[in-house]
């Protein structure tokens, strides 16, 4: 996940907006055609303009969304029930997401919209369900839904449909919010300050294994970040000998979306993924060179490789299954997280466990992972197969309650190239 960038570190807040069970109440007669919508992205904020309206049991509803800001946005309306599910299935899509709209295939999607590049629109007509309550919407580009969320309140038949209500939070109107914020297209923190972004990131060769919980990237539709529209060619139609305009397609890049990269400047940086649960790599000598993801004037839109560079030397590779993992059916939760000694502590839930990670550079060499399991006990395994473990020291045996820290020793692997980082074949 792009997502609306600040000068220093980001912080995610997840605000449900509901509504009230007043605004529900029946009144009037129901009206007789569909109920009708106009919805817009706060340019800028990354908020719906609108956060509720109402809709009757079983009747047509009409939602006319647009996007007047720099970056992409959908419009997803899912069943109550169904929206942890759906934000943790987009968790899980890896880079196949913009090729799907970020639209899993799981239950409760009421109705959606695609994917919708800056300055284009959509209507979107549905039937409202026959069940009143209030119906979520979210958009679901990674990260997105933290904030842009409003409600659809399905009243029953006989009841006043209330007036939409409109976000009481109005963002700057410029043209450029990239460019206006201040935003290096190379941004580096400090040892004592460190930058923390949510974002794609790279690939840089990670073990099969460590994605147990992603699905992995096929390909996607080349993009021209000028005109910021997909690429589409001619060809004629096998079947019915008509030319039509079909999507060129390419393959895409290995990427993890979703993850947390953090930078303590040239020094040391790192990214832990908010699907696995884990750090994923760390490296040295520089943080992300985001022209191959923003474009390489702020607000261009995104170029054709859609990722960021590497800039640095890696010094640590994750592989083979998490520390933590347990049975099959034990999937990490992310919970977020918080600064703590100006460093970001995530912590997650597995099994009946709740772990907090800290990691920061070590005086003495190398790197160090500080945990704390909470709740119940949890052993920390370390695979003696694990290439990137062999000079890990601290990890305790067995199940463990409390804190403990991992020290990990740097093994410096070549600088990257001025392309694209491509992976360095594993040694057997």
């Amino acid at each position: 996940m792009k997502p609306i960038f600040t000068k220093l570190v980001l912080t995610v807040s997840t605000a449900l907006l509901l509504c009230t069970a007043s605004s529900c109440m029946a009144q009037t007669a129901a009206p007789k055609n569909a109920s009708k919508v106009s919805i817009a992205v706060v340019p800028n904020l990354v908020k719906f303009d609108v956060t509720r309206f109402d809709a009757t049991v079983g009747s047509e509803v009409e939602v006319n969304f647009s996007n007047p800001c720099v970056l992409p946005h959908n419009f997803v309306l899912v069943k109550p029930e169904a929206e942890a599910a759906l934000t943790a299935a987009v968790g899980a899509m890896g880079l196949e997401g913009m090729e799907k709209h970020f639209l899993p295939d799981v239950p409760g999607i009421v109705a959606a919209t695609k994917l919708l590049q800056p300055g284009k629109k959509e209507t979107l007509r549905f039937i409202a369900p026959e069940t009143p309550g209030e119906y979520p919407y979210v958009c679901t580009f990674p990260g997105h839904w933290f904030t842009m969320r409003g409600v659809m309140c399905v009243v029953k038949a006989g009841q006043k449909l209330s007036t939409a209500i409109k976000s009481t939070t109005a963002g700057p109107q410029v043209p450029d919010a990239l460019r206006d914020s201040g935003m290096t297209h190379k941004p580096l923190g400090t040892m004592e300050k460190p930058f923390v972004m949510r974002s794609f990131v790279p690939d840089p060769g990670l073990d099969p294994a460590v994605f147990a919980n992603h699905s992995r990237a096929t390909s996607a539709v080349r993009y021209d970040p000028n005109t910021r529209q997909d690429i589409f060619e001619k060809k004629k139609d096998p079947a019915t000998g008509e030319t039509v305009e079909v999507p060129t397609v390419v393959p895409t890049r290995p990427g993890i979306a979703g993850a947390i990269a953090v930078n303590h400047g040239k020094d040391f940086s790192y990214v832990w993924d908010s699907t696995e649960c884990r750090l994923m790599y760390a490296w040295r000598g520089g943080f992300l060179d985001m022209n191959w993801y923003w474009g390489k004037e702020p607000g261009s839109g995104r170029p054709k490789i859609y990722i960021p560079k590497l800039m640095g030397a890696m010094v640590y590779r994750a592989s083979g299954k998490s520390p933590t993992a347990g049975g099959a059916d034990e999937v990490p939760k992310f919970g977020g997280y918080r600064m703590v000694q100006n460093m970001p502590e995530f912590w997650y839930r597995i099994g009946k466990s709740t772990i907090r990670e800290r990691i920061a550079p070590s005086a003495e060499g190398g790197f160090e992972l500080k945990v704390r399991v909470e709740g119940a006990p949890r052993e920390w395994r370390v695979l003696p197969s694990d290439r990137d473990f062999v000079d890990v020291v601290g990890v305790p045996v067995g199940p463990i309650l409390g804190d403990f820290t991992v020290r990990v020793k740097d093994r410096p692997e070549p600088a990257f190239p001025d392309e694209p980082f491509e992976p360095t074949p594993k040694k057997k």
